[in-house]
């Protein structure tokens, strides 16, 4: 039988103190990893759309005029696409890969095309 004194087992009993600290250290770890999301989306996304512009400009280079004005609109679109990718994976290490792995790739490719 459930009687008032076995309800109050003092094991699952939490101390309100507890709970409170708890749950402002999730509060400042969840606003930390916004914080860490942010400044990933914004750093690594420019170093991201900057990459391809250069790849993009490098690669077609016989054609300045068109190759300048694609790289840019390029780099506005991945920066963008970067930015909504940061936030909207369940995982901060599968953000952040999914910004530097293309950003290292971006990078050999820059480097193998001649610079």
């Amino acid at each position: 039988m459930n009687s008032p004194i076995n309800a109050l087992n003092p094991e699952k009993v939490i101390t309100s103190s507890r709970v409170k600290k708890d749950q402002h250290t999730s509060l400042f770890a969840y606003r930390l990893m916004i914080t860490y999301r942010f400044a990933l989306a914004l750093i690594g996304g420019y170093v991201l759309a900057m990459l391809s512009a250069v790849v993009c400009a490098q690669y077609f280079a016989d054609y300045r005029g068109n190759a300048a004005m694609s790289a840019t609109m390029i780099a506005f679109t991945v920066w963008t696409c970067a930015f909504i990718w940061v936030f909207i994976v369940n995982k901060t290490l599968k953000a952040s890969l999914g910004i530097i792995v293309p950003s290292v790739i971006l990078y050999v490719l820059y480097k193998f095309l001649g610079n």
